[in-house]
């Protein structure tokens, strides 16, 4: 029987272990999770397809895990020009209530435009903890604009220092703020503006030719206002002309600007009350060119906004630009023109294009194209159907043991002769990689032939394939000074990177001007890495003026960039002719005053170098300035002495001041440590406090009555007990009634 009751308080025991242990975690993680308010629902999303202006909804403000609250608040932030708040409350009616049933304060909501404040308060003592969400304030919403397309949104924003929470001894608990978002969507944005035609294209607009383009906008909505820059090459063609499209009432006077040597139109229309909003298709406006010389030119729309009739910017889809070309020189390149890559290890491959561009009556074709065979291997040429043509004869060969690969096309009857304006492709040719390393792609011998056999004029672009990255450049050059006498050391921090993939050994070279300073050594630099070292440049000797310093990393082989190889920093002057001024001394006479005393302080400066110096000198106590004095055309090796006058009628007493003097810089000052000269201190004291012990006691009055009617030269005199003066400014050289007077009257003070 016994030992059953043993057993049963042994289980007890362990059972009673076992449920401290589930409750000591729980507390620990309970202690460890941070307290959240949220907004709920976290996202409201509304489409104006479904939800008008006007629409009202709520959102729930929660606190999770809440425990030992007294008080809290919410500062809920919005986009005013969005939505409005049309009401806030504490649902204390709602037993999820984080304070549901208690006696609480409420203030009234703040609103205030695009933000609410609310926020509620235990009385008494006590505070409120619960597991789980509890709500503190709902709030509404009201939506006040739609947008024309696309959306409009706004953070519900309550991530702010006005939403927090406190304890009952009102200490700010730990707090996460989980903002809640708003969007209203609209219409997708379609709107285009484009020129038109796209592409002019004719050998026959000829120098004092004219033509003329187009700037059409496509799927406006609610237009009041527009403006555009078309952009063109000044040289090519002029613009004489723009007018107002047929998009807006011809009532409408538009403001152009035209500049032929920078290249642009500007162009700018609006509505004018009590003209309505414009949608739909048309013409902004209408641009006339004259032709100055061949060539191609990109007609390039940029700048282009449009406007509601509040001003307020609508947004652009897609603007597309235009072209005109007078050359009609055909054109066979390679497409891509430069492959850099340095994923493109063997054995892997890649293909090439060759194109064609702006021919016309084409009827055949040659070209031989060169690499280098111990970088690539040629696998196949595969000649395509140009304009769906399939009526030729193609011939292709392919030498990897030469390195090129050949190509020759004629066409016959019924095919019809290309003519293009815009890229085709004539062959693709696919490569294998070899091994790293870089190869041009060397189109040569290229021909292009019209029906009768007469040659096509052309020119040929190649192309270049790096599978190895090779780039280093010096990214920064630092002097550690932008001025120096002749013989000071400049120390240049210079930074070199490889910017490529492979390992790097080069040389670089600081300079000033012209003339090398050093030349560093960067050995086998890894890829993407830099390379910080300092070069010292030794200015003895060197004659006055400005320098500029930068550095040059030599190049490596297939670099390909070579613009980043040098770095200019900027310049650094190099004087010969000292410049020093200083304070040599500050002496202020004394080292204790009475309250309402002036003090009068000579300072010493000193023209240290070797041209007539003016500066400034600066009298300080503590470091809060006492005056400043200007020094005058003070010439090379002399001295001047200043007198400052230090009122201490409302410096605080019993403290003592430090007393120093500064000397403003004069331009390249050589040494700038002597500028400063710091005397001593200054023991401000109580007036009475004889004896400096920061009160006035029976013992100053006592010193006082010692030295009555005394005077310099008399056996008893003190000059600590002559405290009066004019207007107790300064000693009037004798202890008498008015010197007792004041210490009984100050009797007791004390700092």
């Amino acid at each position: 029987m016994q030992v059953n009751i043993q057993k049963t308080i042994a289980r007890t025991l362990i059972m009673l272990m076992i449920i401290s242990s589930v409750l000591s975690i729980t507390l620990i993680k309970k202690a460890y999770a941070a307290p959240e308010f949220h907004v709920s629902p976290k996202d409201n999303l509304y489409d104006t397809n479904t939800t008008s202006v006007g629409y009202r909804f709520n959102i729930t403000i929660w606190f999770n895990d809440p425990a030992a609250v007294y008080a809290w608040q919410v500062r809920l932030n919005y986009n005013a020009t969005l939505l409005n708040c049309t009401g806030a409350w504490q649902p204390s009616w709602d037993t999820t209530y984080l304070f549901y049933g208690k006696t609480t304060v409420k203030p009234v909501p703040s609103f205030t435009a695009g933000s609410v404040l609310i926020a509620d308060t235990l009385m008494g003592a006590g505070s409120v903890s619960a597991s789980g969400y509890k709500k503190l304030a709902i709030i509404e919403l009201q939506i006040v604009r739609a947008p024309v397309f696309g959306d409009l949104s706004c953070v519900l924003n309550m991530d702010n220092v006005d939403t927090y929470w406190l304890d009952e001894d009102l200490n700010e608990g730990v707090l996460i703020k989980t903002n809640g978002n708003y969007k209203y969507s609209g219409p997708p944005i379609t709107t285009t503006i484009y020129v038109d035609p796209a592409r002019i294209a004719d050998p026959l607009l000829t120098p004092s030719h004219n033509f003329t383009v187009n700037i059409n906008i496509s799927d406006a909505i609610s237009l009041y206002s527009c403006t555009f820059r078309l952009g063109f090459n000044g040289t090519i063609i002029h613009a004489t002309a723009a007018q107002l499209g047929s998009f807006f009432p011809p009532s409408i006077t538009p403001i152009v600007v035209i500049n032929n040597p920078t290249g642009y139109v500007e162009f700018t229309a609006s509505l004018v009350p009590p003209d309505l909003p414009a949608s739909g298709n048309g013409t902004l406006a209408t641009i006339d060119f004259h032709v100055e010389t061949q060539g191609n030119t990109t007609l390039h729309l940029y700048n282009v906004g449009i406007f509601d009739n509040t001003n307020q910017s609508l947004p652009v889809g897609e603007t597309r630009d235009g072209y005109f070309n007078n050359a009609l020189i055909a054109k066979l390149y390679v497409d891509p023109p430069e492959i850099i890559d340095p994923t493109l290890v063997p054995p892997k491959t890649f293909e090439i294009h060759i194109m064609l561009d702006d021919v016309e009556n084409l009827y055949g074709y040659e070209f031989n194209m060169s690499y280098n065979k111990d970088v690539l291997t040629c696998l196949y040429i595969i000649i395509n159907d140009a304009l769906n043509e399939t009526n030729y004869t193609p011939d292709t060969q392919i030498s990897n043991s030469k390195g090129f690969v050949w190509a020759r096309v004629l066409y016959y009857p019924p095919a019809t002769p290309l003519t293009t304006y815009t890229p085709v492709a004539l062959a693709t040719i696919c490569f294998r990689v070899k091994s790293l390393g870089a190869t041009p792609l060397h189109l040569h011998d290229a021909n292009l032939a019209d029906p009768d056999g007469n040659p096509i004029a052309h020119e040929t672009s190649d192309g270049f394939v790096m599978t190895v990255i090779r780039d280093v450049a010096v990214t920064s050059v630092t002097p550690n000074r932008d001025w120096a006498y002749a013989g000071w050391p400049v120390n240049i921090e210079v930074v070199a990177k490889n910017l490529g993939n492979v390992s790097e050994t080069f040389n670089v070279s600081a300079f000033c001007n012209e003339t090398l300073i050093q030349t560093v050594l960067v050995a086998g630099l890894p890829p993407n890495t830099e390379s910080n070292f300092t070069i010292t440049w030794d200015t003895t000797g060197v004659s006055a003026g400005m320098y500029q310093i930068s550095a040059n990393a030599t190049t490596v082989p297939f670099e390909i960039n070579l613009t980043n190889n040098v770095y200019r920093d900027g310049y650094v002057a190099i004087f010969t002719v000292k410049r020093d001024v200083a304070v040599t001394n500050v002496d202020p006479g004394t080292d204790f005053t009475y309250q309402g005393r002036t003090i009068n302080i000579t300072v010493t400066a000193e023209n240290l170098g070797e041209i007539t110096e003016s500066f400034n000198v600066t009298a300080f106590y503590d470091g809060t300035p006492i005056g400043t004095i200007g020094v005058v055309n003070l010439t090379a090796a002399t001295a001047a002495n200043l007198t400052f006058s230090w009122n201490t009628a409302l410096i605080t007493p019993c403290h003592n001041y430090t007393i120093s003097a500064e000397a403003s810089l004069v331009p390249y000052e050589y040494n700038v440590t002597n500028n400063a000269f710091t005397d001593g201190t200054v023991k401000i004291r109580f007036v009475g406090d004889i004896d400096g012990d920061g009160k006035v006691d029976v013992r100053d009055v006592a010193i006082a009555s010692a030295a009555f009617g005394s005077y310099p030269g008399h056996p008893r005199w003190d000059p600590r007990a002559d405290i009066t003066g004019p207007i107790y400014l300064v000693p009037d050289l004798r202890v008498d009634t008015r010197d007792v007077a004041m210490i009984s009257k100050n009797f007791g003070k004390g700092c």
